[in-house]
């Protein structure tokens, strides 16, 4: 197997690459007062704020955390 053939095949894969991030398009913002389709007649409740979801994810991150990281080396014999 030739030497040059993997720096051949990686030459292309990011020649494709940049010219895949050349091709992508950005998307305009949506309008703020823009609201998505709610069929009528029936009641939707009114949005709320998601940091209840936020507050409790973050505290199950730290616990998680918090338990990685405990002393492996520890005894119950202190």
């Amino acid at each position: 197997m030739k030497q040059g053939r993997p720096r051949r095949l990686l030459r292309l894969a990011m020649g494709m690459l940049a010219g895949l991030a050349l091709l992508a398009v950005p998307v305009e913002a949506r309008a703020e007062d823009e609201k998505p389709f709610e069929e009528p007649g029936i009641v939707y409740l009114p949005r709320q704020e998601p940091y209840i979801q936020w507050l409790a994810g973050g505290l199950i991150v730290v616990a998680c955390l918090a338990v990685a990281f405990k002393n492996p080396h520890r005894t119950h014999f202190d």
